[in-house]
């Protein structure tokens, strides 16, 4: 089977598995199907399918999100305004930043308007992961065999739906490929948690090598 079936494969039995196991997908980031293949979903971030109407809900508050922050900078950076009034109207837009994250969060727990379409998913033949563009511009769409991955590696970095969902960092599995490609697991954890959910994954991964 080429690269490019069994990865499509992988993806439709994770799929499968999700929607039947809605319940088990909500509680642990990392579900294991009865047809040998393992789901990591991206804990903790924001990423899920949409249609028009998740779309169109969503997009209204993502915009205010940015208004706020742009007009936070513009006054952060005035200097005919005092230090007293930037700090209170900076302290306003930030409350009102984490009501919208707040509401973007509740909106988006909604399976109907937002399904979970976007996971890495460990197969019997490889590794792939099912992520959209704007997640990751040149590693949306990645699959590597296992007796092809060189290295692996975890970091911290600015994730933009992390930011949209309140998180400045996001973590990521990195996974290079002889070849070099490039495959990436984002997940959001607190502090003390991130090591052992790392770890989690790349036992997973080590597993299967």
């Amino acid at each position: 089977m080429s690269q490019e079936n069994w990865a499509k494969n992988d993806y439709q039995i994770a799929l499968n598995f999700i929607a039947e196991q809605e319940d088990e997908a909500s509680r642990d980031p990392i579900l294991v199907t009865d047809k040998n293949a393992t789901v990591i979903l991206p804990s903790g971030l924001p990423l899920y399918g949409a249609g028009f109407y998740g779309i169109f809900m969503l997009a209204p508050i993502i915009l205010f999100m940015f208004i706020i922050v742009y007009f936070t900078f513009i006054i952060l950076d005035a200097q005919s305004l005092k230090i007293q009034t930037q700090i209170l109207i900076s302290g306003g837009g930030l409350f009102f930043l984490l009501g919208l994250t707040k509401v973007l969060k509740l909106v988006t727990s909604s399976r109907d308007l937002f399904p979970r379409k976007y996971f890495t998913v460990l197969g019997p033949q490889g590794i792939s992961a099912h992520y959209s563009a704007w997640h990751f511009p040149a590693h949306s769409k990645t699959a590597i065999k296992w007796e092809e991955i060189r290295s692996t590696r975890v970091y911290s970095s600015f994730f933009l739906p992390g930011f949209l969902a309140g998180f400045l960092k996001t973590s990521f599995v990195e996974i290079t490929s002889k070849e070099g490609t490039i495959l990436k697991i984002p997940f959001y954890a607190k502090t003390e948690q991130t090591p052992s959910i790392s770890q989690k994954i790349l036992d997973l991964i080590h597993q299967k090598m």
